[in-house]
């Protein structure tokens, strides 16, 4: 079984009936429609074990939390929140993530960290550091990992953690895209795990990059993801692009992500199967 460690499956675009991205019968992709309550069934009988979802702003942590108390061992929630809303996020909302992060179906706290893909006017740098650097401390208080969410920030975001090593817990970069001696800093250095997504099924520039650091990365530091609804993988040429783009990414592209880590590192689907699932597992501290 597989393990989906970041998604959004209580976002809106999962309300009422949507456009998937699914497999036929020879396992390439397709588009199909579904409903939340379907895909979550389908996602089960399509061999993932359990999904991570993590927190956007504070309204999102409310909803993902009901969400996984309709799917409990399903859907596990982290609590968090993102750093562009934390730009627009009052500091005393902080109260209310601390609340939260006091559950006991919370596994980790996030998403946080980093994101300077927007001009700098935008970013509130300070504001975004600001939260990064409380949450952390949160996530340390309550001896709890980091869904961690960095982009093109990693300068930044690699100074902060070597400064608070000693408070992590454990955490992983989610839809990591860097390079193999990013890779290294972020896993061997820093001792966190990189989540591994839709991005490594892209044929371009930064695909064969991340195509790079995968193969030098030892699996054990690696877990799965895909950021679903978003990060789709690339567009099949017999797929029309406006059917594509309108289509939700889901937990059912994670055994392509499986082949394709697979066929990089030379091993069978299945060791990456169950070394993913187990870090998972041992990550977010779920006992199966």
């Amino acid at each position: 079984m597989f393990v989906d460690t970041h998604i959004h499956m209580s976002h809106k675009k999962y309300d009422n009936e949507f456009s998937y991205i699914g497999t036929d019968e020879n396992e390439n992709f397709d588009i199909k429609r579904s409903t939340r309550a379907d895909i979550i069934e389908e996602i089960k009988k399509g061999g993932i074990e359990f999904c991570v979802e993590p927190g956007i702003d504070i309204n999102s942590n409310g909803v993902l939390i009901e969400l996984s108390e309709q799917y409990p061992e399903f859907l596990y929630p982290a609590v968090g929140v993102h750093p562009t809303r934390s730009v627009g996020t009052d500091w005393e909302d902080r109260a209310i993530i601390e609340e939260l992060s006091c559950m006991k179906n919370v596994v980790a706290i996030g998403e946080l960290g980093l994101d300077y893909h927007e001009e700098r006017k935008k970013q509130h740098r300070m504001k975004q550091k600001r939260w990064f650097v409380w949450q952390l401390k949160l996530a340390y208080r309550r001896k709890l990992p980091l869904v961690l969410h960095i982009r093109q920030a990693d300068k930044d975001a690699i100074r902060i953690l070597r400064r608070y090593r000693r408070k992590i817990n454990g955490g992983v970069c989610h839809c990591f895209s860097g390079d193999k001696e990013k890779a290294r800093i972020y896993t061997e250095e820093l001792g966190l795990m990189l989540g591994i997504g839709g991005a490594l099924l892209w044929n371009s520039e930064s695909g064969k990059m991340l195509e790079d650091a995968v193969k030098n990365t030892p699996l054990e530091y690696i877990v799965l993801e895909t950021d679903g609804p978003y990060v789709r993988p690339q567009k099949p040429e017999e797929i029309a692009r406006k059917r594509w783009i309108k289509a939700n990414n889901t937990s059912l592209i994670i055994p392509q992500i499986a082949k394709k880590i697979a066929d990089l590192k030379g091993i069978s689907v299945e060791e990456v199967e169950i070394i993913t699932s187990e870090n998972a597992k041992r990550l977010f501290n779920i006992k199966r």
